[in-house]
């Protein structure tokens, strides 16, 4: 079987670690800040604002968040510089220059000085701009397949709203609530916002699952994309609510929780998993469904002939 034939080139190869690194890098990021009491984002970047480090600061993670920052940074590089050397759709090409562009101020941010910016503006930023870069490299990922063609036969989406309405509505809530997840952890935000994004998020996936198993059970990879959409929501959700029981009995107890730290990142990983996997669900929607508006048009025009 060639390449042609399983949609796996050695671009699409590096495209899928360059997002496997940059999910390492979120999580590494993730573990530095909650091991260090008090931090609102990775400790290099904290003394980069002129943050003292402080005694019980865990340097190996520090360290490895370093590792994966420079590994991820030097894989993006390489792989957009094969896109743009390569015969790639223009559209890749801007994609990838945008990632680039996106690294650049990660880099920027993370590097020079910010003493007026508070560590929660810095902490937001960070993140925001982490999650963007990942997001695009998941989409590179996926659109450097062989075999991914947006001009492919659409099935006509009459629903209201429609599949690819909730797909978005989805994917956008995922990633505020990640954002929201930062401040929620350093008691800067409160738990209304995050728990009704969490059950919008349950709602649309359940959603999309029964859409899929129902009206369009003919779209095998859509179906099994959905039931695994709806799989890391549900996990997520139980993950999530045990995370913030054990963050409540930390402040009742006024102690340390020992599996708090380790409950957290898992917590954030499975929430990084499920953005991952709602944005592929989501380009899926726009390749397999066509809007209602277009199937309008697709009549009007046979109307006309």
């Amino acid at each position: 079987m060639n390449e042609l034939e399983n949609g796996v080139s050695w671009l699409h190869r590096l495209g899928s670690l360059v997002a496997v690194m940059a999910f390492f890098l979120y999580m590494t990021g993730t573990l530095v800040s909650e091991s260090e009491p008090g931090s609102f984002a990775p400790r290099w970047i904290g003394l980069g604002a002129g943050i003292e480090p402080t005694a019980n600061s865990p340097d190996k993670y520090v360290h490895l968040y370093q590792f994966f920052a420079v590994a991820t940074a030097v894989l993006t590089v390489a792989f957009v510089l094969w896109l743009w050397k390569g015969k790639s759709h223009r559209y890749l090409k801007t994609l990838g220059g945008i990632t680039i562009g996106v690294l650049v101020i990660i880099a920027l941010m993370v590097l020079s000085p910010l003493p007026s910016l508070a560590p929660t503006t810095v902490s937001f930023w960070y993140t925001f701009g982490i999650q963007v870069f990942f997001c695009l490299t998941v989409c590179l990922a996926l659109f450097t397949r062989t075999d991914w063609r947006w001009d492919e036969f659409k099935t006509p989406d009459l629903a209201s709203p429609s599949v690819r309405q909730i797909l978005v509505f989805m994917t956008v809530a995922v990633f505020v609530q990640m954002l929201l997840d930062v401040g929620l952890t350093r008691k800067v935000t409160r738990m209304g916002p995050h728990l009704v994004l969490g059950i919008s998020v349950t709602v649309c996936s359940l959603w999309v699952l029964e859409m899929a198993l129902t009206k369009f059970s003919h779209l095998r990879a859509f179906k099994i994309s959905a039931v695994f959409l709806a799989e890391v929501v549900v996990l997520q959700l139980f993950l999530g609510i045990v995370s913030y029981s054990m963050q409540l009995n930390t402040r009742a107890v006024a102690c340390p929780q020992p599996g708090l730290v380790v409950m957290s990142v898992t917590t954030a990983a499975v929430g990084a998993l499920v953005l991952a996997t709602s944005l592929f669900v989501t380009c899926q929607g726009f390749k397999y469904f066509a809007s209602r508006r277009f199937d309008l048009d697709s009549d009007m025009i046979r109307g006309h002939q």
